[in-house]
């Protein structure tokens, strides 16, 4: 006469827990490279991030008479980067231009300074910086969100853990209440 049967919750529960184990394991992994490979490409995309909104120009010829505008090669002019020069005189100040940055327009209205058929050089960094800060900033967004999504994986395992371990206690519970043979291992 057996004391004990071969059927029982235990089976069931082994499956439940080695599946557990590799799901944690396969999403930790997934975790980690992703990390890791994200990190590395973007060390190696940065400076290409960096200049997509930053293009410095050299030496522009600029021919500027007195009240006449002017636009330069390139609109989106960082504000602060424009200096307007000659051989002669050196640098222009400020005062003596108006400058449209959005536009690239420069009108010469100089205060002190007589205008002949002088070359002038301008020198400044132009591009749209709101793209570089909006590939930085989607970049950053993936990095937190992939943290966010570590921070909960010990909150989901212990939650299978408790549905695991629940299971096995309405399995011990349902043959003690129910009158059946069913027996946890």
């Amino acid at each position: 006469m057996k004391k004990y049967n071969k059927k029982g919750q235990a089976a069931g529960a082994v499956g439940a827990i080695i599946t557990l184990v590799m799901g944690v394991a396969i999403a930790t992994l997934l975790m980690v490279f992703t990390g890791a490979l994200g990190g590395q490409t973007y060390n190696l995309v940065e400076p290409d991030i960096n200049e997509i909104g930053n293009h410095e120009e050299t030496a522009e010829t600029l021919w500027l008479n007195n009240g006449t505008t002017t636009k330069l090669l390139h609109t989106d002019v960082h504000s602060g980067t424009l200096v307007v020069y000659n051989a002669t005189e050196g640098t222009i100040p400020s005062g003596n231009y108006t400058f449209v940055e959005s536009t690239g327009l420069i009108t010469y209205t100089p205060n002190d300074l007589a205008v002949g058929n002088v070359t002038y050089y301008a020198n400044y960094t132009w591009g749209q910086e709101d793209v570089q800060d909006s590939v930085k900033n989607g970049i950053k967004s993936a990095f937190e969100a992939n943290e966010q999504v570590g921070d909960y994986l010990p909150i989901v395992v212990l939650a299978v853990i408790v549905f695991l371990v629940l299971g096995l206690v309405v399995g011990f519970s349902g043959g003690i209440m129910g009158g059946g043979s069913s027996t946890a291992l």
